[in-house]
């Protein structure tokens, strides 16, 4: 068995490490006090705002068939 990246991989690994760094932190009890807080509809619309970023990026749907958006 071959552990190694692929040059596909390593880029594909190289990119979702760079949006990770950029768009997310790491959860923490401040994160999870600040969401309770958040009314519904704040969660909500910071939580779509996050699904288009990660869209933009092409990390939405990556396992789904390129057909059905992937």
């Amino acid at each position: 068995m071959d552990f190694n990246d692929t040059p596909e991989e390593a880029k594909f690994r190289a990119e979702a490490r760079a949006f990770m760094e950029a768009n997310c932190r790491p959860k923490d009890s401040d994160a999870e006090r600040m969401a309770r807080r958040l009314e519904r509809v704040e969660y909500l619309s910071a939580a779509k705002a996050y699904q288009k970023k990660k869209a933009e990026a092409g990390f939405a749907g990556i396992t789904w068939a390129k057909e059905h958006g992937g």
